[in-house]
């Protein structure tokens, strides 16, 4: 990465600001189903309908009566009352559809200075501090008060470093990581910044769908 975080298509947030989205963007309706979600729906007070499945590689699902419907890329809203509005066109009357995400495919990528880079699949909740221990901790070289992750949306690259020691100490808080994400730990030879939209859109789609 050696481009600037002011290119075109990149942005620069504060950590707090960062944290702040992040909690926003975990409510239950504007989680963003992937590929390879684990989902729960759940039809009330018909049980014959309501089945877990995975969401296929082109976010389809197969579900009772209505059949193939590609949810993936919709919040659990959108998929919620697409699936009721089928369901009521020729089956139900007024049906109340629920989606539970059991387990999320979605994925972060850790690289940098850290002992065994990786791709994590994020099942439940996953913050930084976790997904650096779930790579073996920091290198002997790492940087720990240089931590960035980097985040597309709204087709800006949103790139915030964080620092582990104030996150270790309770300074600040330990951002939770979203499918797509991706962290670059610096060593302490080297100052990172990363690319534009163009250059780092490709590595986040691959940690969201692979």
């Amino acid at each position: 990465f050696l481009a600037s975080c002011n290119s075109p298509g990149t942005t620069a947030n504060t950590a707090s600001e960062f944290t702040a989205n992040t909690k926003a963007n975990l409510s239950t309706a504007d989680y963003v189903i992937a590929p390879h979600d684990v989902l729960q729906v759940t039809v009330f007070q018909v049980p014959d309908l309501s089945k877990s499945v995975q969401v296929n590689g082109n976010g389809e699902v197969t579900l009772p009566l209505i059949g193939q419907v590609r949810l993936g890329g919709k919040s659990i809203d959108h998929a919620q009352q697409e699936i009721a509005e089928k369901l009521g066109k020729k089956y139900i009357r007024s049906p109340q559809v629920t989606i539970l995400v059991t387990k999320s495919g979605q994925r972060v990528t850790v690289s940098g200075a850290v002992k065994a880079p990786a791709v994590l699949t994020i099942d439940g909740k996953l913050t930084l501090g976790q997904a650096i221990a779930a790579t073996g901790g920091l290198g002997e070289l790492a940087n720990a008060n240089r931590i960035h992750v980097a985040r597309v949306s709204n087709e800006q690259v949103q790139d915030v470093v964080f620092d582990m020691e104030k996150i270790q100490s309770g300074a600040v808080a330990d951002p939770i990581l979203q499918g797509g994400d991706i962290i670059v730990v610096e060593d302490s030879n080297t100052r990172v910044v990363l690319k534009n939209l163009k250059d780092i859109l490709p590595f986040a789609v691959l940690a969201a769908v692979l």
